[in-house]
């Protein structure tokens, strides 16, 4: 495929330009379609898809080394059928947090809710309560209320027996008060992300006051899924009624890092900065990309039972200085999330992951929305621009080579630096551009070869013409040198002769005899330049090649004599008068090709030669001789036509006198 020949009627200095242009502008509007589609609004089918992606790298990288400080303590199957059927009274969580602490956990981390006071055993409470406070160490789970999604899918908040615990009072503007970070700063975005927000629920509902107060402290547990089921996401930080709030881990987090709220600051679409120790990313809609370690029981779990015997298998358990959650995994509780790694986690698993993220600072990080918008202009602009200045074939190949480049990278830096780079919008970016920019070049090319076809319809038979165009007639049609054979043809005394007849008749004999004339060019196979008012000029082994042009042009002399000489009966019926005709035929090199300007084109020769066949045929009539022909024309043909030599004649424009021959009409 060639896009870099000129269009016929097109200026040839103007068209690379106009092309070029027009590729560059094709690759700009699918580059500006992509980034509307994609930067339109959070949680698109574009960023769902993008996110399957993710999931894909998951399974690239491979899990990771859990943090060894983490441990899951697991409300089980088993431990049910030991301790006791679910819901267990408080008084055995006052009992495993009394083991837990004296096992020497650093933290103590409730996965559970306990929104309402137990109704059958105000003293169970109280011992919990106790417990509690005794450890000063244990952290409690709220429960989120009506998450509003950035997205279409509706997204599911809280953990084990949220469903159960949605039906509950929230704590009103006090609780909300009391528990939220109101000395954090909240910083707007800049630039792209000034529409950034944090997400906002429309309720919390803490632990019962008493229970709450004796914990270390307090946060809400949400996730969300972006509505293929797979949990990817949570608000590490979120506003309700006004007040920030944060999730568990973000406060256990703080908490075992001396980060008081003062000391957090949230720059919207960006960051939660927990001091200048760490921080949490934050897209533009207040979530934060959970970094999963691997599947499920990538944490040390132990049942729950072992910390609630009176036999010594619990004091032989030791956490010294773990970050203990108690979570439930038994499987009729339906606390299961499904995750990336296409398997189902419990949803303390995930919140074990969250902090584990957190204090080990192994977050995913994406690209902020100026840079993904770079990669996408940059993608879009370079296909644009090496399919301008390249053929197809390369440019295809430079294209795709880029885009397989890019999400290779895209896989090494989520595997090895933890960040994650667009891949399906910017590949999606570069394959539309790809596309459109072919089907423009198809359709281009296309459009020029029908213009070709119809061009070269008016200089070579029908007959020659599909084979010129498997041949790459675009690239034929070009100028360049070649040797030919030209012929001129011109009528004698035809002017003055006209003078008698009518205009129409004129015109009449004139057509009849050019479609004589024609019809014997095109049975030689030769091409048609023009008509020169009573005479015509044609040429031979353009644009095909054909090895015997000299000897097709002179047969194409003596068969136009013919014709002229066997029609004499129709001009006389006509009332026309006699024809006769001059014919100078001269090979040698000359440039073929289009000579164009806006309004008008031509395919014609231009040389030496042309001007030689053109004074050959004047000098007819002065030597008395039909056709005339030139020294490299006789020294083709003299084996196959009779000619006479007629002597050495100076001719404009030669340095030297010219030997001419006549070819003789072998009448029948």
């Amino acid at each position: 495929m060639r896009d870099d020949w000129t269009q016929p009627g097109r200026p040839a200095s103007r068209q690379p330009g106009k092309a070029k242009a027009k590729l560059l502008l094709i690759a700009a509007a699918c580059t500006l379609v992509m980034i509307a589609a994609d930067f339109w609004r959070p949680m698109t089918m574009l960023d769902r898809m993008e996110l399957r992606t993710v999931d894909w790298r998951f399974h690239y990288r491979g899990p990771l080394a859990p943090h060894s400080d983490i441990v899951l303590v697991a409300v089980d199957e088993e431990s049910i059928g030991k301790v006791g059927m679910w819901p267990w009274s408080r008084a055995v969580f006052a009992e495993l947090t009394e083991r837990l602490n004296a096992a020497g956990a650093r933290a103590i981390i409730y996965d559970i809710f306990f929104v309402e006071r137990d109704p059958d055993s105000a003293e169970d409470d109280d011992l919990f309560v106790a417990a509690v406070a005794a450890a000063g160490n244990v952290y409690l789970a709220g429960v989120a209320h009506d998450m509003e999604s950035a997205g279409s899918a509706n997204p599911q908040s809280g953990d084990q027996d949220a469903s159960d615990a949605q039906s509950t009072t929230g704590p009103g503007r006090a609780g909300i008060e009391q528990y939220g970070w109101s000395q954090t700063e909240i910083a707007p975005g800049r630039g792209l992300l000034a529409w950034a927000k944090l997400h906002n629920f429309a309720d919390l509902t803490y632990p019962f006051p008493k229970l709450a107060s004796a914990a270390q402290g307090v946060g809400y547990t949400a996730l969300w899924q972006t509505g293929d089921g797979v949990f990817r996401y949570t608000p590490a930080v979120a506003q309700c009624r006004g007040y920030l709030h944060a999730s568990l881990p973000v406060k256990v987090a703080a908490d075992l890092l001396g980060i008081p709220p003062d000391e957090v600051t949230v720059r919207l679409g960006q960051r939660i900065a927990l001091g200048e120790q760490t921080s949490i990313p934050l897209d533009r809609g207040g979530w934060t990309t959970i970094n999963f370690m691997g599947k499920e029981k990538t944490y040390p779990h132990f049942p729950a039972w072992q910390f609630l015997q009176p036999s010594p298998a619990g004091s032989t358990l030791n956490l010294q200085d773990k970050i203990v959650l108690v979570i439930v995994t038994a499987k009729g509780l339906l606390d299961v999330r499904a995750s990336p790694f296409g398997d189902q986690l419990t949803g303390g698993e995930v919140q074990a992951t969250i902090l584990d993220n957190i204090l080990t600072q192994r977050h995913l990080q994406r690209l902020l929305p100026e840079q993904r918008l770079l990669v996408l202009v940059f993608i879009g602009l370079y296909t644009g621009l090496i399919f301008a200045f390249l053929p197809t074939a390369p440019a295809l190949g430079y294209s795709l080579s880029l885009l397989l480049v890019y999400n290779w990278l895209g896989m090494w830096a989520f595997a090895y630096r933890g960040m994650i780079v667009d891949l399906f919008v910017p590949t999606v970016t570069g394959v539309i551009t790809i596309l459109a920019l072919v089907s423009y070049r198809l359709l281009r090319e296309e459009s020029q070869r029908s213009r070709a076809h119809q061009t070269l319809s008016r200089f070579v038979p029908a007959q020659i013409v599909s084979q010129l165009m498997e041949d790459q007639a675009a690239q034929t049609l070009q100028g360049q040198r070649r040797v030919v054979s030209v012929l001129f043809c011109d009528l004698r005394n035809f002017t003055a002769a006209s003078e008698r007849l009518k205009p129409e008749a004129t015109v009449t004999l004139l057509n009849r005899y050019f479609a004589l004339m024609h019809e014997v060019i095109w049975e030689f196979e030769g091409t048609l330049d023009k008509f020169l008012g009573d005479g015509l000029m044609a040429f031979f082994n353009a644009p095909m090649d054909q090895p015997d042009h000299a000897l097709r042009a002179v047969q194409t002399a003596i068969e136009m004599q013919r014709r002229i000489e066997f029609n004499r009966a129709e001009w006389e019926f006509c009332g026309w008068p006699q024809l006769a005709a001059g014919i100078g035929i001269s090979t040698g090199e000359a440039v073929v090709g289009y000579i164009t300007s806006r309004e008008r084109m031509q395919y014609t020769a231009i040389g030496a030669q042309v001007n030689l066949a053109s004074r050959l045929e004047e000098l007819t009539k002065e030597l008395g001789a039909e056709i005339l022909i030139s020294e490299t024309t006789y020294q083709l043909v003299k084996d196959a036509v009779e000619t006479e030599f007629k002597g050495k004649v100076a001719v404009h424009g030669f340095a030297e006198e010219v030997r001419i021959y006549s070819a003789n009409v072998p009448f029948k």
